[in-house]
């Protein structure tokens, strides 16, 4: 009759899986009988032997048990061996929580770990009372997962713990097997060290392939390379910074950075500054040094690249961006002006551009506001990236679409063969600028939205996202507010965008940069010609409803049309009486307001209109106190704003932000003044 062992362990897991270790080794010589803590357990145990998973579970057993005369051992466990290699994976140096229910059992796991070769890393052992640990973000656990802190990142769980050598040692003494039997199992019990084996030989085999092959690659490259672990050692240096320091890689490697390289400032910008490149001499060589963190292993790399090359790629990268047209070429210098509400704005723009967040930019038609997105982005850290412009209103909605987000191979009839890249995607580390973002549909305002919120696109018939670095700038000459109270603008994506608004003042706003503008465009014409001092009159006082681009086509006008270099006054009467029939957008004698409605109008909107001129919005109040022709309470006037607000001619705000004067507005008030025969008989 073979003799008996009984297994006593504490989950039902641990049973199935300790019982299957035993069996497999000893269950051709004994009978073996399992139990757990957790399953039920008979009152006496008959058994030869009884063999507890661990000393907790012995001494919980203590008093629950009878044992007889059996014999009893506490094993002793080790990690099952398919579980190192996801261990040998562990980034060097990094630091582990081991979790497990019992403290005694941690510490014993910590110390296996350490036997079989898994001391690279710095092991953390678990304590329940303990809630945070600071720099851990991967845990190890046999089977306690549960324990483990929500906020640990990785966790490997490597199973339940097998038995050692020393505790199968300890049984077939126990049982007294004859020396073939002990030979036998011996050898079915190194098949497992010998599998272990095998792929720790295999890994490190890798490793050190790998090692050789990423030698050989850095060591082919123009530049230099130097990497520093968290120690301040230098675990690389390639056959380029051996010629520019004189100085061969064994001499380098593994001593600590401040002991090879003699100059200090060079040390401090590669230890401890925060600038990611920075322009050094370094034996004679001009060498700007760039700078990058491997935070996985806490290492600091730094590429050594000679001024020369660091110029020409600059200049290849600048080169193919404005061939392909995904470059900016206009800056601050080239907006003209010195009125204080246009220096305002660029001041605020140039912090703007500092900043990483969108940009709405609002203004009339004609005012700059392309000119002041090139200019941000030259401005910004994203000045070498691409930069992208696209006419919102200019677009179909699906033609509009796949030009943001491209399109997958056959994605619709007549799509190119491989698909093609959006823009979004080709502007990637740089800007790209939206222009009249309020024409676009509420699909593409929802796609745009995702686009802002998760930093990644998908393509139009494709599955796979694709996630993107860019800067969104918006503009607009629309009215978002009543777009959103329309119900055709989605209020979060108005406020994803707003998060910095610039509102670019219209040209009526600031007149005295109309001189300047002239003649700035006469110089770009490659001409000489003289304004009379009339003529230059006539232009300052004008409207200017379509801003500086109607400004611009005008002077392009004159210039072509003025004789002997002279522009005078008649010419510009000529040109501006027939810009005034133009902007005749409204036939007041087709509209349904009595002539009093009209004159009212006609005087609130002049009212709003001059004091927005001084570059304040206009109160109730102050409109109530400067309305001339009429004497109207501030309730009244609260009435006739509401009934001009509704038809867009005006933007009222509360408390101080008051009321102003809309392009649409002005349109009108423009059209109201060329018929004042009508209304003011």
């Amino acid at each position: 009759m073979k003799k008996k062992l009984v297994l006593i362990t504490g989950s039902k897991q641990t049973r199935i899986i300790l019982h299957n270790q035993l069996k497999e080794l000893l269950g051709d010589y004994i009978s073996i009988e399992c139990f757990a803590i957790d399953e039920e357990l008979p009152g006496k145990i008959d058994g030869d032997v009884v063999l507890y998973s661990s000393e907790s579970i012995k001494h919980e057993m203590k008093d629950r048990l009878d044992v007889q005369h059996a014999h009893e051992i506490v094993g002793n466990r080790t990690i099952h061996h398919k579980h190192i290699n996801e261990l040998l994976k562990i980034p060097a140096h990094t630091k582990v929580l081991i979790v497990n229910d019992d403290d005694k059992e941690t510490l014993k796991l910590i110390e296996s770990l350490y036997q079989v070769g898994i001391n690279h890393v710095q092991f953390i052992p678990f304590k329940k009372q303990k809630t945070y640990y600071e720099g851990v973000e991967i845990a190890v656990s046999p089977g306690e997962v549960h324990l483990c802190p929500p906020y640990v990142k990785h966790v490997i769980d490597i199973g339940v713990r097998l038995f050692d050598m020393a505790t199968i040692f300890e049984l077939i003494k126990s049982f007294g097997f004859n020396q073939s039997n002990h030979s036998i199992i011996w050898d079915r019990y190194l098949r497992n060290i010998i599998v272990l084996q095998k792929k720790l030989i295999e890994a490190e085999g890798q490793m050190k392939e790998l090692h050789l092959h990423v030698k050989s690659i850095v060591n082919v490259v123009e530049d230099g390379i130097l990497a520093v672990d968290f120690n301040r050692k230098i675990t690389l240096f390639n056959k380029r910074l051996e010629s520019l320091f004189q100085l061969a890689s064994s001499d380098a490697i593994d001593h600590e950075i401040q002991s090879v390289i003699s100059n200090k400032s060079l040390v401090e910008f590669i230890i401890s500054s925060n600038e990611k490149s920075q322009y050094f001499n370094i034996n004679g060589y001009e060498m700007v040094i760039y700078k990058s963190m491997i935070h996985e292993s806490n290492t600091t790399v730094a590429t050594f690249k000679s001024v020369n090359q660091a110029v020409e790629i600059e200049g290849k990268a600048q080169s193919e961006l404005r061939k392909n047209g995904f470059s900016a070429k206009y800056n601050y210098q080239d907006i003209i002006g010195e009125h204080p509400a246009l220096l305002k704005t660029i001041g605020i723009s140039q912090k703007m551009a500092a900043a990483e967040y969108p940009i709405l930019i609002q203004g009339e038609t004609g005012t700059g506001k392309e000119l002041f997105a090139q200019a941000i982005h030259n401005h910004s850290t994203r000045k070498n990236g691409p930069f992208l412009a696209v006419n919102c209103s200019a677009m179909t909605d699906t033609l509009l679409e796949s030009e943001l987000f491209g399109y997958e191979e056959a994605s619709f009839t007549g799509a190119q063969k491989g698909g093609k890249k959006g823009l979004f995607e080709s502007a990637d580390k740089g800007t790209i600028f939206l222009d009249e973002i309020g024409d676009i549909s509420p699909r593409l305002q929802t796609q745009l939205l995702r686009v802002l919120q998760e930093k990644e696109i998908r393509r139009v018939g494709g599955t796979r996202v694709i996630p993107i670095n860019v800067r969104i700038i918006a503009a607009t000459h629309n009215n978002l507010i009543h777009k959103m109270k329309e119900g055709v603008f989605r209020e979060d994506l108005y406020y994803r965008l707003h998060v910095l608004s610039l509102t670019i003042p219209p040209l009526r706003y600031r007149r005295t940069d109309i001189p300047l503008l002239i003649h700035h465009f006469i110089s770009k014409s490659k001409t000489w010609t003289h304004i009379h001092s009339e003529a230059m009159k006539l232009l300052i006082e004008y409207e200017w409803l379509g801003n500086i681009r109607e400004l611009k086509g005008v002077i392009e006008y004159l210039l072509t049309v003025c004789d002997e270099n002279e522009v005078k006054a008649k010419d510009v009467e000529y040109r501006l009486s027939s810009q005034k029939e133009d902007h005749s957008l409204y036939e007041i004698e087709n509209e349904s307001l009595d002539l009093i409605e009209l004159q009212e109008n006609h005087a609130l909107l002049e009212t709003i209109k001059q004091c927005n001129d001084t570059g304040k919005a206009a109160s109730r109040k102050w409109i109530t106190q400067h309305l001339k022709g009429f004497i109207l309470t501030e309730q009244q006037v609260r009435n006739r704003l509401d009934v001009l607000e509704e038809k867009e001619y005006i933007i009222k705000r509360r408390g101080r932000a008051g009321t102003k004067i809309t392009e649409k507005g002005l349109h009108y008030l423009y059209h109201l003044k060329t018929k004042q025969h009508l209304i003011h008989p």
